[in-house]
């Protein structure tokens, strides 16, 4: 065998998000309010995003955490990436993330109160002081982030069928 279980990482833990951009290239961020017991996360900043349960797919994880963490429908449109990270006790995590966008129905209200505190479009420099000052959640949504802004700065060409049925960027 060419490649044996000694070039196999398993990896049972995996989650997914989205990230949606406005207009000015401002990205969705929720805030944690903490939940007893992992009380690390409060107040932190990340893309809507959470575990896959046993049974589901990134795609419907991502598209569930969404509404749960934001309120937002989300509509995918592209996957961005899968960056394979680790918990603090250095149990490994796969997280993917796709760029979304918002549809009808959307409120911007998290449907999980008692675990997200805000929701908001945040400027690029806003999250960069966020980044600088700890406070955002996952060194994962800084990259997650950077590369939605790479695939809208390819333009009108690189532009994708969004679920409304008009092209977005």
């Amino acid at each position: 065998m060419q490649f044996g279980p000694e070039w196999h990482t398993p990896v049972e833990h995996r989650a997914a998000g989205v990230v949606i951009l406005n207009e000015a290239g401002d990205i969705l961020l929720v805030r944690e309010r903490g939940v007893p017991g992992k009380r690390q996360k409060a107040g932190l900043w990340h893309i809507p995003s959470g575990t896959v349960e046993p049974g589901e797919n990134p795609q419907d994880t991502a598209v569930r955490e969404a509404w749960e963490e934001a309120g937002v429908r989300a509509g995918l449109l592209k996957f961005l990436a899968a960056y394979l990270g680790h918990f603090p006790d250095g149990e490994p995590v796969l997280r993917h993330a796709w760029l979304a966008e918002a549809l009808p129905g959307s409120t911007l209200v998290p449907t999980l109160p008692d675990e997200v505190l805000e929701v908001r479009f945040v400027p690029k420099a806003e999250f960069d002081a966020l980044y600088d000052a700890g406070l955002i959640r996952m060194h994962h949504t800084k990259l997650f982030y950077e590369d939605a802004l790479r695939e809208r700065a390819r333009g009108p060409g690189s532009s994708v069928q969004s679920h409304s049925g008009f092209r977005v960027w």
